[in-house]
């Protein structure tokens, strides 16, 4: 199977090389065969007195001109063809009446059908036609001799000019029957260059949509991390500072701010770990589940932790199921929010968290009574990370600053199937 698919691919890749291998021994066993035999056959009478080597040289320059150019058929189709027809038009004024290249005539005809633009094919479709005509008028009307040691050239005459048409009808026969193989190969082709053109599209396609699909797991790994690592080490640092001058007068407070500032560092390492272990794509990884709206309350007891007072206050009732995955996107911005407000609000600043179940949705809002920040302020990875995890899962967002001072993150997500 494999020599045969070589030898496939390499009669596509070298035409050329693979025709010659084809007609060049064919030519030559065909000079080799027939030169000879053909110079004792009939002639038209234009070359009655010729000598016979030049008969010879005539039909050596009819073999070649027909074969010759099966060569680069596939290279050149018109142009093979038209040396066929000059190879053609030598046979009919001044060769014998039948030569054994005759059938590279019809195989031209269903090259150019398969192979050459429409109007080469019509046109050479045409051509041999009308060469069958002319082969049979000259068969039936002009005067022949019969070339040879032994004739001594006498002539003979045709039965007739109004036989021309019977005896083209086979010819014209087989130039219809090779030019509509051609159209058949010439459909088959061009339908499987259609599948190959769809087939590498699809393939361009299906490679974009990868680098599409990798582009948004790296911004959603992206954010991921910004949530991990920012919510952890605002954290830490709150925590740090406080008990820095806390440790002055109080060591138990820095003990107790020293055993917060790990348990926070250990559960943002855990949580990196499981997220590099599924980047590492391996079963041995710790699946933990997600955090989701019910974590919302050891998360505001983390926040506070940093000496930020937030208040969590929920209403309406949870009877309908948002889309999976929308429970950890309100949970990331609530996070997100809140280390904002750490980190922009100012000090003695606090904030609430208002968690609501509607008819339509789940509706997330952080208020702060900070300093009045802009959104500019807090423009980065946080609030882009917000609102392309809203937009994921179709739900609306804003952010800004309020009239009455401070600053609003608000988010909405429909149900599932509302």
């Amino acid at each position: 199977m494999k020599v045969f698919e070589r030898a496939t691919r390499f009669w596509h890749q070298h035409p050329r090389i693979t025709d010659g291998l084809i007609i060049v021994p064919l030519l030559g066993l065909t000079l080799l065969l027939s030169v000879d035999s053909l110079t004792v056959t009939s002639f038209p009478v234009i070359v009655r007195h010729w000598p016979q080597w030049v008969l010879q040289t005539v039909i050596i320059t009819i073999l070649v001109l027909h074969m010759a150019p099966w060569i680069f058929r596939r290279t050149n189709p018109v142009a093979s063809a038209a040396v066929v027809v000059v190879g053609s038009l030598v046979h009919l004024f001044l060769g014998p009446d039948m030569v054994p290249s005759m059938i590279m005539v019809v195989l031209t005809v269903q090259n150019l059908a398969h192979l050459a633009p429409m109007w080469a094919s019509v046109s050479g479709f045409i051509t041999a036609l009308v060469g069958a005509l002319l082969f049979a008028a000259k068969m039936a009307a002009v005067p022949h001799f019969w070339a040879g040691t032994y004739s001594q050239g006498e002539l003979y005459e045709g039965p007739g000019l109004k036989y021309a048409l019977p005896i083209s009808i086979p010819v014209i026969a087989l130039v219809v029957l090779f030019w509509a193989i051609g159209n058949v190969q010439r459909t088959r082709r061009i339908r499987l260059e259609t599948l190959q053109t769809r087939a590498e599209q699809l393939r361009v396609e299906a490679r974009q949509e990868r680098e599409l699909a990798a582009a948004d797991e790296r911004n959603r790994i992206a954010r991921e991390l910004h949530d991990i690592v920012a919510h952890s080490l605002q954290v830490v640092i709150s925590q740090a500072d406080g008990g820095r001058y806390a440790a002055k007068t109080n060591p138990d407070i820095a003990s107790n701010t020293l055993e917060t500032i790990a348990d926070t560092g250990r559960e943002a390492l855990q949580q990196m770990r499981r997220l590099l272990g599924v980047l590492r794509d391996t079963d041995a990884v710790e699946t933990i589940p997600q955090p989701g709206l019910a974590d919302l309350p050891q998360l505001i007891a983390t926040v506070q932790l940093s000496g930020l007072n937030v208040t969590l206050h929920e209403s309406g009732e949870t009877g309908r199921h948002i889309a999976e995955g929308a429970e950890l996107v309100l949970y990331r911005i609530v996070q997100e929010a809140l280390t904002n407000v750490s980190r922009h609000a100012g000090n003695n600043a606090s904030a609430t968290v208002t968690l609501t179940w509607r008819d339509t949705g789940v509706s997330v809002t952080v208020d702060d009574d900070g300093q009045g920040t802009t959104e500019t302020d807090h423009a980065g990875q946080g609030l882009v990370g917000m609102r392309e995890r809203t937009a994921l899962y179709d739900g609306s967002f804003s952010a800004g600053p309020k009239a009455s001072g401070g600053f609003r993150v608000h988010a909405h997500l429909p149900y599932e199937n509302g």
